[in-house]
């Protein structure tokens, strides 16, 4: 039945809301309803109609928070999933700057970190027309992004450049005006109790934050510190397994070159095959210098000399100088235009015995050097070896070419032994006898470059050499020392009897007053010849048949006559000259002269007489010499031999 009123029942006008509710109509349908109903009804039912429709509006209102929240929550549920999908901070950063300002509506969403010293810095900017923002740093406290970090809450401005609440900087406010910044809500990225940064999103127009936006960004916050901080976790768990990784090869090819080394150290290999297993390992060229910077041996992928001096010259000097002085040992790292270079010493018993030079052109890290050091080290025991081997052989040949030359050994035995000492006495052509300061060295280059050998020996070098005597006074004949060589046909007699042939000939170098000479024993001519026979006492009568009343008349009065005679006859006769040279005065000399003639008869003026006269005189001094021990006419002393390369 009708109401007696006249008015419609309720159901009657709630109907079409719930309907309309029901169908999710829009806000306009339900406006467009209300005022239908209130054109259908009567004025007095207008009240009610009212009253019914803001009920439906503010159910509509609810029913679209609920949706709009849903979605919300929707689209940060799939944000969060995408978030943790991402690795890579800075793609975490980027994500959330950019899905900030979508969910939003924002012109701009950047994001603030907190660096080390305190400070924040803008990481990243989504929506920017420029780059003053990018990389801004401010101090905590300092602007907005300060304020946040400092209270850990959630702080907004209307108008950020003429906010008097803030603390300004003048760089940030530079960056605000270049974006044309105005109204700012900021909420902190939070991990645990720490605030790790800000996130933030602006306007480029005045704007008033509501607590429903303020929520929604404070919830995306919070999906993007977690997803950061695990980001950062796989970042810093991919870099520490990369790390062990490398590691992990690095000892790899260290304990390979070990390996490697060891082999070649057991093996007794030389240096070319520790540099070649260097080379391999480091991926550089190898340089082997010896304690006087001097090449040893160069790496074939060492193709640039000049380089080499250049990294060589460059901060405290070549490597002698380095590794020589006080300084410590540690090895050297160098750049240069060409490359990347480590120089490590070599030491031998305690002292510097030369250096390894690699070159690359990647630099070189703790595992490198490692590794170059390792290979100095079995430089160091290869060239101790070869020292210690080089020694020995020194030893077995001096011991040997002393044998030979004592004759206190039976010929056949030397000869056995010539095979184990690495010598062959049948190539020997010449025997080079050496007096002087540096006669060992000077017997052991020429031995060296004759690939001969050499010996200390009576207190002079010698050198049996597979060359001829000229040959051998001629390679000598710079040194400082005096050298005779003579020939042998290379049989131990032969060898033997050159080898008194020469020290004959040196005693007679030094008696002609010919120290620092170099002769063979040929170009001794008559000197030699009539020396050789001297034992036979023919040279001794002859001298004594033509001056040998002077002689005795001088030491008989304590004269002088055979010294004038002698000068006399060299001046050839010349009274003013022989005078001078003698320091006397003429008159001296003539009276000198008749006593002279007194004691010999006038015939020695005669010229053929005059000539063995002469003769005479120049034997007699000669003997002399090389009759009085001590002299240099006297070269070496028995004190025993040294064998020398």
């Amino acid at each position: 039945m009708p109401d007696p009123a006249g008015t419609a029942p309720p159901h009657a006008t709630a109907s079409p809301w719930l309907k309309l509710l029901a169908e999710g109509a829009p806000l306009a349908a339900l406006e467009e309803c209300r005022h239908r109903l209130v054109a259908a009804q009567e004025p007095e039912t207008h009240p009610a109609v009212e009253a019914e429709a803001r009920r439906a509006l503010h159910v509509h209102a609810l029913l679209e928070a609920r949706t709009r929240q849903a979605a919300e929550t929707a689209v940060l549920n799939d944000l969060a999933r995408r978030l943790a999908a991402l690795h890579a901070p800075q793609d975490v950063l980027d994500e959330v700057a950019a899905q900030a300002r979508r969910l939003l509506g924002t012109d701009l969403s950047y994001i603030m970190l907190a660096q080390d010293d305190a400070a924040l810095r803008i990481e990243v900017v989504d929506g920017s027309i420029g780059s003053a923002l990018r990389g801004v740093e401010l101090a905590r406290g300092v602007g907005l992004g300060g304020l946040v970090v400092r209270t850990g809450q959630p702080h907004w401005c209307a108008d950020y450049l003429h906010d008097d609440h803030l603390t300004h900087a003048a760089t940030v406010d530079a960056a605000a005006a270049g974006e044309q910044l105005r109204g700012i809500l900021g909420v902190p990225l939070r991990v645990g109790e720490e605030t790790i940064g800000v996130l933030l999103v602006a306007q480029r127009v005045p704007r008033t934050w509501t607590d429903h936006q303020t929520t929604l960004l404070t919830a995306l916050a919070a999906h993007a510190a977690l997803a950061l901080h695990n980001a950062e976790l796989f970042d810093r768990h991919q870099r520490t397994t990369a790390e062990l990784r490398r590691r992990a090869e690095a000892d790899r090819r260290a304990v390979a070159l070990h390996q490697r080394l060891t082999h070649i150290v057991l093996g007794g290999a030389g240096l070319h095959a520790v540099t070649d297993a260097l080379r391999d390992a480091l991926g550089a060229g190898i340089t082997v210098l010896d304690a006087h910077d001097t090449a040893l041996l160069t790496g074939a992928t060492e193709r640039a000399p000049e380089a080499l001096a250049t990294a060589l010259a460059a901060d405290a000097g070549p490597p002698a100088s380095c590794f020589t002085g006080p300084a410590d040992r540690a090895t050297r790292l160098r750049d240069t235009p060409d490359g990347h270079w480590a120089l490590a010493p070599v030491v031998v018993a305690d002292e510097y015995a030369g250096c390894v030079v690699a070159r690359r052109h990647q630099p070189f890290d703790a595992n490198t050097v490692r590794s170059l050091e390792t290979g100095a080290t079995v430089i160091g025991l290869v060239l101790a070896s070869e020292r210690a081997a080089s020694e020995a052989e020194r030893r077995v040949r001096g011991e040997y070419l002393t044998a030979l030359l004592d004759g206190t050994t039976d010929d056949a035995v030397l000869l056995r032994r010539a095979r184990s000492g690495g010598i062959d006495p049948a190539a020997v052509r010449a025997v080079l006898v050496l007096d002087g300061p540096q006669a060992g060295p000077a017997a052991a280059r020429a031995a060296r470059h004759h690939q001969g050998w050499s010996v200390e020996y009576g207190g002079l070098g010698v050198a049996l050499l597979p060359t001829t005597p000229a040959d051998a006074r001629d390679r000598v004949a710079p040194e400082p020392v005096t050298a005779v060589a003579a020939p042998a046909d290379g049989t131990i007699a032969t060898i033997r009897a050159a080898h008194r042939r020469a020290r004959s000939g040196l005693r007679l170098l030094h008696a002609l007053g010919r120290t620092g000479a170099a002769a063979d024993s040929d170009g001794l001519g008559i000197y030699e010849a009539l020396f050789s026979n001297a034992g036979d006492g023919t040279l001794d009568r002859f001298v004594t048949a033509t001056i040998g009343p002077l002689a005795d008349h001088d030491r008989a009065h304590g004269t002088r006559l055979t010294e004038t005679l002698d000068a006399y006859l060299t001046h050839t006769s010349r009274h003013t000259a022989t005078a001078g040279a003698l320091h006397i005065h003429p008159n001296t000399l003539y009276q000198r002269l008749a006593r002279i003639s007194a004691v010999l008869g006038e015939g020695w003026k005669e010229p053929g007489r005059a000539v063995e006269v002469q003769w005479a005189l120049r034997l007699h001094r000669l003997s002399h010499r090389l009759a009085t021990p001590g002299t240099e006419a006297d070269p070496g002393t028995a004190q025993g031999a040294r064998g020398e390369d």
